[in-house]
């Protein structure tokens, strides 16, 4: 029988983790807003949150999940990625975004080529990796790294995208479509808004508060039933920015870390309840032992959960109302997803099944 090695099975395994719909939404902050992260996710509940840089911070917030990124040329580096993989193997990352708008001299400014060469090093990465993440999706510079990809066998096995220019909701859930049939790819949208390109302070942002909070609701809906779209994260812009009037209507929480209406409406969208202060700290769920043979135990403050159990193709093998244990004897040897919870709280945990 044919080995599957350690890595592949991490790497399906997070592919599995992508397919809940209940973690779709994030948020990308920058290290600017370090010290006011736990704050911004408390008011905006996201899932998963990146920062564009690679580091895991100490004292990083609970209950949202951090994808690091491979931000340019200096940061795809052996040391950077045996840094990754040992907090994959702690349990700290499920994913890894790669290179920031390399099609832009202002961005990270690399070359089709350029990437390519550093592929095999970021193929190392024992969890599911992106593509690069262009300005726009279909421009020349990412058609040519996915045809790259196709003739080189390169491992890509999700493509993340920006969209600035399709201020309609109709145009703009077309142009994803239209990004998935040519790429066959899963989508993360990791930054979008409405934008106005022309508008300044002495010029107007021609869409107004209410313009924007319709488009995000339209595109919101359709984004979350969409199965191939895995996650998203609308742009937050810094009000210091020069090219803030272009984004101004599009603001989700001011630099004081209120939220605006329309950053009240994105909180309420597939909020991630966990983040509540109250519940935060006490509704953690812990199982264990890990590997298991026959019981697993919960460690939980909750009198009741819902305990579901899928293998990596996704099957539910097991779904029942828990209190404190789960008989896995059934189980074969193997890799399983544990998804815990209650109407307030969920919680995903890795299982090895030995026998």
């Amino acid at each position: 029988m044919k080995k599957i090695s350690v890595s592949f099975i991490l790497v399906c395994f997070n592919l599995f983790a992508q397919e809940n719909i209940e973690l779709k939404k994030g948020v990308a902050f920058n290290l600017q807003y370090e010290n006011s992260w736990q704050e911004r996710f408390e008011k905006l509940k996201p899932h998963w949150h990146y920062s564009w840089h690679w580091e895991y911070r100490d004292n990083y917030p609970e209950g949202v999940e951090f994808v690091p990124m491979i931000w340019g040329r200096n940061n795809a580096t052996q040391v950077k990625i045996d840094y990754l993989n040992n907090l994959v193997s702690l349990g700290k990352i499920q994913n890894v975004l790669m290179f920031n708008e390399p099609d832009l001299v202002s961005q990270s400014n690399m070359t089709v080529d350029e990437v390519v060469s550093f592929w095999p090093l970021l193929e190392t990465l024992n969890v599911p990796i992106s593509s690069p993440v262009t300005s726009s999706p279909l421009n020349d510079w990412m058609r040519g790294f996915m045809q790259a990809a196709i003739n080189q066998n390169l491992r890509v096995d999700f493509v993340a995208i920006h969209i600035y220019h399709k201020n309609n909701p109709t145009k703009f859930i077309e142009l994803i479509e239209e990004v998935y049939q040519t790429y066959g790819k899963p989508i993360w949208i990791t930054e979008f808004g409405v934008r106005d390109t022309n508008a300044t302070i002495n010029n107007p942002n021609i869409y107004s508060e209410n313009y924007v909070i319709t488009f995000m609701e339209n595109v919101l809906n359709e984004l979350h039933e969409l199965d191939y779209v895995k996650r998203y994260s609308w742009f937050d812009p810094n009000a210091n920015n020069e090219k803030y009037p272009m984004l101004e209507t599009a603001d989700i929480i001011y630099e004081n870390n209120q939220l605006t209406t329309l950053g009240e409406y994105y909180a309420s969208h597939n909020p991630n309840n966990a983040l509540s202060s109250k519940n935060k700290k006490n509704d953690v769920i812990k199982i264990y032992p890990n590997p298991a043979k026959n019981l697993i135990y919960i460690d939980s403050n909750s009198s009741s959960l819902t305990a579901s159990i899928f293998n990596l193709n996704g099957k539910i093998l097991i779904k029942k109302k828990i209190k404190t244990q789960i008989d896995i004897s059934d189980l074969n040897k193997g890799v399983y997803l544990v998804k815990l919870g209650n109407e307030a709280y969920k919680s995903f945990h890795k299982l090895i099944v030995k026998k």
